[in-house]
């Protein structure tokens, strides 16, 4: 079977990751996934978006009048070119996000966020509804509580959203792992799915 034949979740080439208010004070207060495993889902997606030449963009928000903070996981990937504080609840909202987005000229979304009730939602739906493919990466998401992120992640799944697993979006990005890139790509995969979280 040739790489043309198979089922790929997405090609990594029209793809850019978006990391949506993953902040350390805000992501502790997950309910739904541990801000610890949401940190190491978002850190393996950065990792893999390095190796594959996968853009990164960060949407964060301002809390409590300071100023808004990366992951510590994600601070050595993140830079004020890449970075935008936003004033508005969607990040589409949000015109410098936007123009970056656009300049990168990918159709494919993959999303990594905080909440999953409100900025993951706007920012798929918001998405989807420009003619972008998004897809959710599950493990690198949180939400306030079970119940309203499954209403959100049925919502962005109607709406035609993929939401799946790290392992799916980075396995599928580069399925030969007798490659230098594929080795690295499991790597990641392995790294990430080892840790007791």
């Amino acid at each position: 079977m040739s790489r043309a034949d198979l089922a790929m979740t997405l090609d990594p080439a029209d793809a850019v990751v978006v990391f949506a208010d993953l902040q350390p004070e805000l992501v502790h207060k997950s309910r739904t996934h541990s801000g610890e495993a949401i940190e190491a889902g978002a850190e393996a997606l950065a990792r893999a978006a390095r190796i594959l030449g996968m853009p990164m963009l960060f949407s964060l928000v301002a809390v409590d009048g300071k100023p808004s903070n990366h992951l510590p996981a994600l601070a050595n990937h993140a830079s004020q070119k890449n970075s935008f504080t936003r004033t508005n609840a969607r990040p589409f909202g949000d015109e410098a996000f936007v123009s970056a987005l656009e300049a990168t000229g990918r159709r494919t979304i993959v999303i990594a966020g905080y909440s999953s009730e409100a900025v993951l939602q706007y920012l798929a739906l918001d998405g989807i509804a420009q003619d972008y493919r998004v897809v959710v990466a599950l493990e690198a998401c949180g939400g306030r509580s079970a119940r309203t992120e499954a209403a959100a992640l049925r919502r962005i799944e109607g709406a035609g959203g993929i939401v799946t697993s790290i392992a799916d979006i980075l396995q599928s990005c580069e399925p030969d792992m007798t490659s230098a890139r594929g080795q690295d790509i499991f790597a990641v995969v392995h790294d990430f799915m080892g840790k007791d979280l």
